[in-house]
């Protein structure tokens, strides 16, 4: 499948930070997220997992908007949102330990 921005999914940092809770948009468990992840390795690992994607630095989390850490959107179809969040979180913990 290719890129489509309209049904793409967005990735967002704020899912992947270790210091949020779920109510402040933490989506996995603890052991699955880093300290301030990065936008450049959530796309490395798009990258990795072979799917097209878009980096978006000017965006801001909804519930966050002050703090515009940017977004990674990617291609919809290969994999759901929910199988998405924990490989991506495995590529985050791979390169965060670097």
């Amino acid at each position: 499948m290719t890129y489509d921005a309209d049904t793409a999914i967005t990735l967002w940092p704020e899912y992947f930070d270790v210091d949020r809770t779920r109510a402040n948009g933490r989506r996995l468990p603890k052991n699955l997220c880093v300290k301030d992840p990065e936008i450049d390795i959530i796309a490395k690992g798009a990258l990795i997992l072979d799917l097209e994607y878009e980096v978006l630095e000017d965006k801001s989390y909804p519930s966050n908007w002050v703090a515009k850490r940017g977004c990674v959107k990617v291609e919809k179809g290969k994999f759901s949102k929910t199988e998405l969040l924990p490989k991506i979180a495995e590529i985050l913990i791979k390169n965060q330990k670097k």
